[in-house]
């Protein structure tokens, strides 16, 4: 008799087991939940606090002193280079994108590299990073670049975006230029107090 009424008793118990579930999510699912909830959190957060530096750079109105035009013709250098030149001209002609003259320059603070130049409808993309080589955190401001051309036209940014690099940290560089046809190009860096950096991205067209 007293096993009968063990038996009777545990059937109540099975049933009170198998509807929880309906009454509400199991522990482990909760966990879950919150696990979950933790990386988009996590995600968001640094995306706001490293954000790419991607912006359109706009051609400015020719100063009244008169402009300085850099050096970007293809004689002065190395037979090399030159040929590097040549053939990154042809894969722009061909719509493809090509590695730039000067990849990378540095300031004492900043490492900045180009690894692409891209054709951007009528004009061309710049596609690379900078880095902070410091060992503190530094604040780089989309103003610190400036595009110039072989005619010597200036192209800045409107927008105010930035992003603060943490020592070691760096960030994506992605910059449109409406370049007019045949033109070179030259990335100048300046963020003071650090003396400004020169890339020469891409010579004026040999074949003009």
């Amino acid at each position: 008799m007293e096993l009968e009424v063990c038996r009777g008793s545990a059937a109540p118990r099975n049933n009170t087991m198998n509807s929880s579930p309906s009454r509400g999510l199991p522990i482990w699912a909760w966990g879950v939940l919150v696990a979950l909830a933790l990386i988009i959190i996590s995600s968001r957060g640094q995306l706001v606090g490293n954000p790419a530096l991607s912006q359109h750079f706009a051609m400015q109105p020719t100063p009244s002193g008169g402009v300085q035009i850099p050096d970007l013709g293809i004689a002065g250098l190395a037979p090399g280079v030159q040929d590097q030149a040549r053939k990154l001209w042809s894969q722009i002609g061909l719509g493809g994108s090509g590695a730039p003259l000067e990849p990378v320059s540095t300031t004492p603070r900043l490492r900045v590299e180009v690894r692409e130049l891209q054709p951007d409808g009528g004009g061309l993309k710049v596609i690379g990073s900078v880095t902070n080589i410091s060992t503190a955190d530094v604040q780089v401001p989309i103003s610190a670049f400036e595009l110039r051309d072989s005619a010597g036209a200036s192209y800045i940014a409107g927008g105010g975006a930035s992003a603060t690099l943490r020592p070691g940290e760096s960030t994506p560089l992605e910059l449109s230029v409406s370049l007019p046809p045949g033109r070179g190009l030259l990335l100048i860096t300046r963020l003071p107090p650090d003396p400004p950096a020169e890339q020469k991205l891409l010579v004026a067209d040999p074949t003009n």
